[in-house]
């Protein structure tokens, strides 16, 4: 690879990266329904993993965790019962997430591009749920949970419309990334090396 094409691959991803996290940070209203904001890091760091490959998935994954830890990290009770900021949780979360990414429908389905908005679906509902078992868990175990939201609430009001509207999010997310780059054409041709031309059928929708 050229030192032309190395330098528009971490271009694009640092203007994807930063535009991903401004837009969700500072304009909440930009993609929302039903009272629910894009998650367009999650999105980007699914998509990026999936088209691309392990390696895109975990760094893009860490980065954009770290700037979710500065703006939104998880905050917990200390010893001084001072709120304490969990820094790393994010950017570890995150990489795993685009690990995962990177991993599911790998080769029977090979990266069509329609499987992406369900890669998507998947990874948000474990993200979210997660999250919320894990609060839960917390807050039981520290002794300050007096009340949680029900199940319901969780899934109609939380849950649900997220799901549809990080969906939506993730086709303009899934068309820049297949005809704009960072790879040219969309692909990374060290994901194709190895498989037959029926394999590469995933550059189609």
């Amino acid at each position: 690879m050229n030192k032309q094409k190395r330098a528009r691959q971490i271009l694009l991803y640092a203007l994807y990266i930063t535009s991903a996290c401004c837009l969700q940070v500072t304009f909440p209203g930009f993609f929302s329904l039903f009272g629910r904001t894009a998650d367009l890091m999650l999105v980007f760091v699914v998509l990026a993993g999936y088209l691309f490959g392990p390696v895109d998935g975990v760094v893009v994954g860490i980065i954009v965790g770290m700037f979710r830890d500065y703006f939104s990290g998880p905050v917990v009770m200390g010893l001084n019962r001072e709120p304490v900021a969990l820094l790393g949780v994010g950017s570890l979360t995150f990489m795993y997430i685009g690990l995962l990414s990177s991993l599911v429908f790998r080769r029977r389905f090979r990266r069509k591009l329609f499987l992406g908005i369900l890669q998507v679906e998947l990874m948000t509902l474990a993200y979210y749920i997660g999250g919320h078992i894990v609060t839960y868990v917390y807050l039981n175990v520290s002794g300050n949970l007096t009340s949680y939201h029900s199940l319901k609430y969780i899934v109609v009001s939380c849950v649900l419309p997220q799901l549809l509207v990080n969906a939506l999010a993730s086709l303009p997310v899934l068309l820049i990334l297949r005809f704009i780059g960072p790879y040219s054409k969309g692909v990374r041709s060290r994901l194709v090396d190895g498989y037959s031309m029926e394999d590469k059928q995933w550059q189609s929708v």
